[in-house]
């Protein structure tokens, strides 16, 4: 059933652009100025489906650079599906791998909300 959802929201995605239809903003950006780390996700997984890394990588760095493992994710819970296993024993239930994603992410958020040099390169 997400897999469906998944789809259809990428069929959305790959359709609408996100810069030029009413999507909703982000409303952490929109109450405090800031970037989340989800802050130009939406625009760089319409680049992403149109094959465009480096405008995705502009939007939304972060979430460029996940696409690999949202796909390995999907590939893995088809995997299962057809063969009846289960996921835990894959790689995406690792422990390490979950704090990576943590740290990184809170990185993240915190390089593009600083002044200077990476905030202009990292913020949406």
């Amino acid at each position: 059933m997400s897999l469906m959802a998944g789809l259809a929201l990428a069929v959305l995605y790959f359709r609408l652009d996100p810069a030029q239809h009413p999507f909703p903003r982000c409303p952490v950006n929109w109450l405090t100025g800031l970037h989340c780390p989800g802050c130009g996700t939406q625009r760089a997984l319409h680049a992403l489906l149109h094959g465009r890394m480096r405008a995705a990588a502009g939007h939304n760095l972060l979430a460029a650079l996940c696409t690999p493992l949202l796909l390995l994710g999907a590939a893995e819970e088809i995997r299962s599906s057809l063969r009846n296993t289960p996921r835990r024993l894959t790689l995406l239930y690792r422990p390490w791998l979950g704090w990576a994603v943590v740290g990184a992410t809170v990185v993240f958020t915190l390089l593009r909300n600083l002044p200077g040099p990476l905030h202009t390169w990292l913020a949406p």
